[in-house]
């Protein structure tokens, strides 16, 4: 079927990842398509998108890079003069406005409901089974991001390649950009986003390990987490957000646009990252990492947790680095093993990870490929809706 429109709903609640992800989907389908289809998002809010994006303004309706970016309360207001485009991407579950819908209905060829990343076994076989709605014409599919070949995969947006590329080729004008003040040592460095967390005993290894380390701290709930434990801790503010303590320097990064926390952890030796969004691009630098997921009741995060490391160890299986395998593994799931957010001690333990970080570079590179190849979510969705 031929895109003639593409509108993508999204539901903010209380985070940056549902608009990333839609942000993600809305630009890479208009680097595709250009001028020859009309793209429009419509949120339920602006606040995250207008950190997001610093052109981004607090109006109702808005045209950035030739993309539409719309809010329900402008589509209320106006949908006598709205039409639907002809494939609908609903993110998430979302509640479309019901006037718009029952015109989708009349109008629309194809309604796609994207779902949340997860890495259960049972997502394949949901994936692309139709929900009826009992429309003439309109049809709505499931669409089931994973990890695995025969689900919708996760976003591998040709922009952030291109970024990745950039800093690996022109690494020195990306640390004057980001890390000036890091530029006359050899600094081992991550990047921290995460939600509340004790990070206690990551210091206590990164003390012992003899290098000259750097966490940079993105996100109030992580810089809330490191200040709590940074006077205990001795260490001393050398600059303005910038904290020392022996071989160890912190420095607490003014909020990023999306792109460039992209540069970011291109840049960086490895990356803890939260939420969905940012978990996909630690993912695709190839880069040894460590995922914080969103807490779900009755620990049901644990299952995508386990679900993603089933996926995991399957892929990389093969390479003869199970011992490398399990300790990044370990401590992935250790470090969300949780029934709420807290400064309390996990039992996440980090000084294995650091010493098999050079094989646990290769499990993460490896992988990255593997994701790049065989999970692209954009060329899947693209592909169903030409072929629907």
């Amino acid at each position: 079927m031929e895109i003639k429109s593409l509108d993508i709903f999204c539901e903010i609640i209380d985070n940056f990842g549902d608009i990333g992800v839609v942000y993600r989907v809305a630009k890479e389908f208009k680097k595709i398509y250009n001028e020859e289809i009309k793209i429009r998002v419509f949120l339920n809010r602006l606040d995250e998108f207008l950190a997001l994006n610093k052109r981004a303004k607090n109006i109702g309706y808005q045209n950035i890079d030739g993309i539409e970016y719309i809010t329900n309360e402008y589509l209320t207001k106006n949908i006598c003069t709205f039409s639907p485009a002809n494939v609908i991407i609903e993110a998430f579950g979302c509640n479309i406005l019901q006037e718009y819908l029952e015109k989708a209905k009349e109008q629309s060829s194809l309604l796609i409901n994207l779902e949340y990343l997860s890495g259960e076994s049972w997502i394949e076989s949901v994936h692309l089974m139709e929900s009826p709605i009992g429309a003439k014409k309109l049809r709505k599919y499931f669409f089931m991001p994973g990890f695995k070949e025969n689900t919708g995969g996760v976003i591998v947006d040709s922009l952030f390649l291109d970024r990745k590329l950039k800093v690996q080729t022109n690494k020195e004008y990306y640390l004057n950009k980001y890390l000036k003040d890091l530029k006359d040592k050899d600094y081992f460095v991550g990047t921290i986003f995460s939600y509340e967390k004790n990070f206690i005993p990551l210091l206590n290894v990164l003390l012992k390990n003899s290098k000259n380390n750097c966490l940079l701290v993105l996100g109030e709930k992580s810089q809330e987490s490191i200040k709590s434990i940074l006077l205990d801790l001795k260490f001393i503010e050398s600059s303005k957000n910038v904290f020392d303590f022996k071989n160890i320097k912190i420095k607490f990064m003014p909020f990023l646009e999306q792109e460039d926390y992209e540069e970011l952890i291109n840049l960086v030796d490895y990356n803890f990252v939260r939420g969905e969004d940012s978990f996909v691009r630690s993912l695709l630098t190839g880069k040894p990492f460590i995922w914080h997921i969103y807490l779900q009741e009755e620990m049901a995060h644990m299952d995508k947790i386990d679900g993603f490391i089933e996926r995991y160890k399957e892929t990389l299986k093969d390479l003869n680095l199970e011992d490398s395998l399990n300790i990044h593994t370990k401590l992935l799931r250790d470090y969300n093993l949780r029934d709420s957010n807290s400064l309390e001690l996990g039992k996440e333990e980090y000084e294995d990870f650091f010493k098999e970080f050079e094989n646990i570079s290769k499990l993460t590179k490896v992988y990255s490929e593997y994701i790049q190849l065989k999970c692209n979510l954009i060329d899947k969705l693209n592909r169903f809706i030409l072929k629907y």
